[in-house]
């Protein structure tokens, strides 16, 4: 392996999308592949690892889609999805609540922020609309799942689109599931590893290691559930293990084995920006996707090797 070459990553908040990044980091297969990559960085938020990204106080940011799209459609940023990632995202209502039909004049909490939360509540407002649900309106809550779970246990909404692990302890709490966005092909669709387009042009086999090092700690993540719920509750700060434990148990199931950026969802989501968007509309996400280093793994059996499969 040649020398040694630091870089920096980051994630937008914690939670079950920071995943792979932290058992990767935690596996010591950055070091494997001759990176030095100090723990990640939480960088707050997607607009954050967007920031990080174009100011190069990071390389590689593991972000939901949002952010990143709307930066580059506003040429404030030129990004693109090395990877997909984990992404599961649900509209769960307040305790009383156990059937989407019932959100018909309600309010769902809306952050207003610009980021993944706020376009999956305009989008759903827009999907129940048209199958007849009728009258749900944006209600203002606090970013943060925790505070947007309070919010809804006071009854401040009605309902909130919330990710694992909050949406496990609030389905502990009376919160129902209503609808999962893997019903319009969102579920793991929606986010991964972004970096710079000008960085990976000018440094393909940084990329080229980072991205490998990537999917072997995503097998592992997918593999080694003792290991992986271990790394979620550490850096997530889940004191109740059994929480952790159901995080990964819901979210493992639908992982992918070979971790493509989806271009099809980020094209949905795409097309629903350019309602709001002028820039979003006619764009094609396959501009914004990078996926040579994920297509060579798969190629040249790198991710079959990693269990032994032979396809």
């Amino acid at each position: 392996m040649a020398d040694i070459i630091r870089v920096n990553a980051g994630f937008a908040t914690i939670g079950q999308g920071a995943g792979p990044m932290m058992v990767t980091w935690k596996s010591a297969l950055f070091d494997k592949y001759g990176l030095e990559v100090a723990m990640p960085r939480l960088m707050g938020s997607a607009k954050g690892v967007v920031r990080g990204l174009m100011s190069d106080e990071i390389q590689f940011g593991n972000l939901s889609a949002p952010a990143p799209l709307r930066a580059n459609l506003k040429g404030e940023a030129d990004l693109v999805f090395l990877t997909g990632g984990i992404n599961q995202q649900f509209v769960m209502g307040r305790p009383g609540l156990s059937a989407r039909q019932q959100l018909a004049g309600k309010n769902i909490g809306f952050v207003g922020d610009g980021g993944l939360n706020d376009a999956l509540v305009k989008f759903i407002i827009g999907k129940l609309a048209e199958a007849g649900v009728r009258g749900l309106r944006e209600q203002a809550i606090p970013a943060g799942g925790k505070r947007q779970l309070e919010a809804v246990l006071r009854a401040e909404c009605d309902a909130f689109v919330v990710t694992p692990p909050e949406s496990i302890e609030a389905h502990r709490k009376g919160c129902q599931y209503l609808i999962d966005f893997s019903e319009y092909g969102l579920n793991y669709a929606l986010g991964g590893v972004a970096a710079r387009r000008d960085f990976v042009a000018n440094h393909p086999d940084i990329a080229r290691r980072f991205i490998k090092a990537y999917v072997e700690g995503m097998h592992r993540y997918r593999t080694d559930r003792e290991f992986t719920i271990a790394v979620q509750a550490e850096y997530s700060g889940i004191k109740d293990r059994t929480v952790a434990e159901e995080t990964y148990d819901l979210t493992q199931p639908g992982m992918p084995r070979i971790p493509y950026p989806v271009v099809a969802a980020l094209q949905v989501l795409l097309d629903f920006m350019a309602k709001e968007l002028p820039e979003a509309k006619n764009a094609d996400a396959r501009r914004f996707v990078d996926d040579r280093f994920i297509r060579e793994l798969e190629t040249t059996g790198f991710i079959d090797s990693l269990s032994g499969e032979n396809h």
